[in-house]
């Protein structure tokens, strides 16, 4: 049997798409240095889901420079379900 601990942590939701802000204020909460981050990577696998609804059918987001490096320091894998829009039944 796996052992499973995990810290769930929620973005508040928002209209307009800003994967970038809501990423950094998710960070901001937790003050850890890198290298726990690499102590921590080194024994759990370590993910932040997203869920994004989109309005249209073609719709994108674009994660920024820093947002990826971020990630990448704390060996944060990004995992994005992506949900499109339900179709107009008139």
């Amino acid at each position: 049997m796996k052992n499973i601990r995990a810290w769930i942590l929620e973005a508040e939701a928002s209209e307009s798409a800003d994967f970038d802000g809501q990423v950094s204020r998710l960070l901001g909460c937790i003050d850890l240095s890198l290298d726990t981050w690499a102590s921590l990577a080194a024994r759990f696998q370590i993910d932040l889901f997203c869920g994004w609804f989109m309005h249209e059918s073609n719709e994108g987001v674009t994660i920024s420079p820093n947002t990826t490096r971020m990630l990448g320091e704390r060996h944060i894998a990004l995992s994005v379900d992506i949900y499109a829009p339900l179709k107009d039944e008139h």
